[in-house]
């Protein structure tokens, strides 16, 4: 009987100083199946009613019929063949492992988030992500921190470059000045002795419409960046890529003000200068399964990732061979072989999962709704003011 290419494969797993993504090859390595059967979107959605029943057919009575006996040809010397490495081993019965099942397998990695808001989106009404950031859509507001996303990889190391360095830039400091004219312009032109300094603490029950008024910079988070070294962690598996942003948050408007002599009116005018003294800091991201994304091969205990791909970060692998017969097998199920109880076995069966599964489990249940991830606004006194001529602001006098 011809043998199977064991492929290598990465398991995030805790090791002597903390998580580690262990590489398995080798003999160790998994086992490509080809089956027919894959991820299952068969279990009911979250609060989703069983169709009825099928009818009952009566059972028809057998029909024997008889065979004619065939004459049978003659055998044939068989001629021994060199066994071959095959790139699969079939198995026509894999154990079954349900898309609902991946927030499972997140829960035994410790990745409590992941897990919440991946059953937030099984269960909420079905809605696809238009890809429009500013574009009105569900929400939640109540699963992601601030403080939790610093916790992990480099997105500290970001964070506090952003607050040093990247609010101050040229870019950000145009476009603050921009939304900060269309603010104090409108209240000048209503009363010119109003104070025009302003807080916008006071919009932030409308998060999405705070977010296009007053963002003015941004740092942008990767899948890598999330990585504990190697090893993908909770904010990998919530949020993947995302962006950190800085919204204006308390402004001080102060300079001279005077009358300028027109025709056919007078013009009362100030020459504005305006002091952002303090920010709001939040994360923001989309929930969404657009494209054509591999998630890792799963099952209920946790996840493993083939070599080559976006986890591992390994896009020039020591052995191309590898990465030749991942691409074949990527969309297989493999079976990792862990058991002393012979083979296919429940925990040592892992599922390739793509966004494709998703979008394929929403078309059937007419559940799993898309929305977007908000950290709750952070509020923070600047170290550094940001100070910014806003120009001249005009009123008709009569």
């Amino acid at each position: 009987m011809a043998d199977v290419k064991k492929l290598p494969y990465y398991k995030p797993q805790k090791g002597l100083l903390g998580s580690e993504l262990k590489e398995y090859k080798g003999a160790q390595g998994c086992i490509p199946l080809d089956t027919q059967k894959n991820v299952s979107i068969d279990r009911l959605a979250p609060g989703e009613k069983p169709p009825p029943p099928p009818p009952k057919q009566a059972a028809e009575p057998a029909k024997v019929q008889k065979q004619a006996e065939v004459p049978q040809p003659k055998q044939q010397p068989k001629i021994e063949e060199p066994p071959k490495q095959l790139e699969a081993e079939v198995c026509e019965n894999p154990p079954i492992f349900d898309l609902q099942d991946v927030p499972v397998a997140m829960d035994n990695l410790g990745w409590t988030v992941s897990a919440k808001l991946a059953r937030l989106w099984f269960a909420s009404p079905e809605h696809i992500y238009d890809n429009n950031p500013k574009s009105l859509q569900p929400l939640d507001d109540g699963d992601v921190t601030l403080d939790w996303a610093l916790r992990f990889g480099n997105v500290k190391k970001k964070y506090e470059k952003l607050l040093a360095n990247d609010i101050y830039s040229d870019a950000a400091v145009d476009l603050a000045q921009k939304k900060i004219f269309d603010k104090i312009s409108a209240r000048f032109s209503e009363n010119r002795g109003a104070n025009l300094g302003f807080n916008t603490g006071s919009s932030l029950s409308d998060i999405r419409q705070f977010h296009i008024d007053y963002q003015f910079q941004l740092t942008s988070i990767s899948d890598w960046d999330t990585l504990d070294g190697r090893t993908p962690t909770d904010l990998t598996g919530a949020l993947a890529n995302f962006n950190i942003y800085v919204a204006i948050g308390n402004v001080e408007i102060s300079g001279e003000k005077y009358f300028r002599y027109e025709k056919p009116s007078n013009l009362y005018c100030l020459n504005a200068v305006a002091k952002i003294t303090h920010v709001f800091v939040y994360v923001k991201d989309n929930y969404s399964f657009n494209g054509e994304q591999y998630l890792g091969h799963w099952n209920k205990s946790g996840v493993i990732v083939a070599p080559g791909t976006w986890l591992t970060g390994s896009g020039s692998p020591k052995h191309e061979s590898d990465i030749d017969v991942w691409v074949k097998a990527v969309n297989k199920p493999v079976d990792t072989r862990k058991s002393f109880f012979g083979k296919f076995k429940e925990s040592d069966v892992y599922f390739p999962v793509f966004n494709a599964d998703y979008n394929r489990w929403r078309e059937k249940h007419h559940r799993g709704g898309d929305f977007m991830v908000y950290s709750k606004p952070v509020y923070l006194k600047l170290k550094r003011s940001i100070d910014i001529n806003i120009g001249e602001i005009c009123r008709s006098e009569p």
